[in-house]
């Protein structure tokens, strides 16, 4: 058994962990400056993101996330309603997901359900 954390680095961990709580639909676990914990609703699967308040925003992608949803275009809607923005869009022909930034510039992407 094991447990996955995702940390991501902001200058506003709080500001960037309700943005969060409301994209995935998580729940607040943890707030320790410089951390704030957010993770499933008791007894639902999924990862533990960790939100670090550093003092400046790092150089590049420290990480991203991948959002795997039944309804991609509904996701997007809702996720641009909340702040972020879209990217771009990727066609493998086979499949397809739609890359956005979160309100801090991070990259996420909205795949369609395995």
């Amino acid at each position: 058994m094991f447990s996955l954390e995702v940390t991501l680095d902001y200058q506003d961990a709080e500001a960037a962990a309700a943005f969060w709580q409301e994209a995935l639909g998580y729940e607040r676990r943890y707030a320790r400056p410089p951390y704030v914990v957010i993770g499933p609703p008791a007894g639902a699967p999924g990862a533990t993101v960790v939100l670090q308040q550093v003092p400046q925003s790092p150089e590049g992608t420290r990480a991203h996330l991948d959002l795997r949803v039944d309804d991609p275009e509904a996701t997007v809607a809702r996720l641009e309603a909340l702040g972020a923005s879209v990217v771009g869009t990727v066609d493998e022909g086979w499949t397809g997901w739609t890359v956005m930034a979160d309100p801090w510039g991070t990259p996420l992407c909205v795949c369609p359900a395995r």
